[in-house]
């Protein structure tokens, strides 16, 4: 399935453009680096493995069409392609928007099976030699996997839920870390720890954005408030829009 590109609708965070990071608190590091957020992070990949996914489900991956190609990047020390692969179409936007605003993308999606026929070919016709998973457009970290490895949809859905297992995990560990600098009231803590959330794990859980809502009203920072309800429109939580206008007229925040 093709897409028009939307990269110049999508919302951004004014902080986060014009600081890309601000780093993490050192504790907040120290919990990500322990083994107890390991094993909870292997609990929630057993989860993932587990349940049962449809091979055929249009929307499984999507991928940034340039050209008459599939954007893809050249790994240090070689001289193959690496194809970009994003689980959302709001992953492959962001990327496209962040690393080249000036070019013109459409996004492909397609299911598990797609992939296992695409790679195949692209590595055949193409040379792809390897296959990164939501490149982050911020940073230099992300997970490849070689591109004869994705040989079967179930292989393809494995991989796929190993990087997810970890974006859930570091999801919820940011998030719960940022609410309660919150109601401790660290608000600039929380604010910094939720852009770095939006920004190198996910823009897609609305409770980041609710959270940055909330923080807005407390720093009395409309542009934040605004951009947070943006987003909150774009992944289709009206009625968290409508809990953030009343907590703006009210001057009445929990967290």
């Amino acid at each position: 399935m093709w897409l028009s590109a939307g990269k110049d609708e999508l919302p951004s965070y004014s902080l986060l453009n014009a600081v890309p990071s601000r780093g993490l608190p050192q504790e907040l590091a120290d919990r990500e680096a322990s083994a107890d957020y390991e094993q909870w992070r292997d609990r929630i990949e057993a989860d993932l493995f587990s349940e049962a996914t449809n091979e055929s489900a249009p929307g499984f991956a999507t991928f940034l069409k340039s050209g008459d190609g599939l954007l893809q990047i050249l790994l240090p020390e070689s001289d193959k392609g690496c194809l970009l692969a994003f689980s959302t179409v709001l992953r492959a936007a962001d990327y496209a928007r962040t690393q080249a605003p000036q070019r013109k993308f459409e996004f492909f999606c397609s299911s598990a099976a797609q992939v296992v026929t695409g790679v195949a070919e692209l590595r055949e016709r193409a040379g792809i030699d390897h296959v990164a998973l939501d490149r982050c457009p911020r940073c230099s970290t992300f997970m490849i996997v070689g591109s004869s490895s994705l040989d079967t949809p179930a292989n393809v859905i494995k991989v796929w839920k190993i990087s997810k297992a970890t974006e859930i995990a570091r999801c919820n560990l940011y998030c719960d870390y940022a609410q309660a600098a919150a109601r401790a009231g660290q608000l600039l803590v929380a604010r910094d720890v939720a852009l770095e959330l939006v920004g190198y794990v996910t823009a897609e859980d609305p409770r980041v954005h609710l959270l940055l809502g909330k923080l807005a009203v407390q720093l009395r920072d409309k542009t934040l408030l605004r951009e947070a309800k943006r987003f909150l429109i774009l992944l289709k939580h009206g009625e968290i829009v409508e809990e953030l206008q009343e907590a703006h007229r009210t001057r009445s925040v929990q967290f």
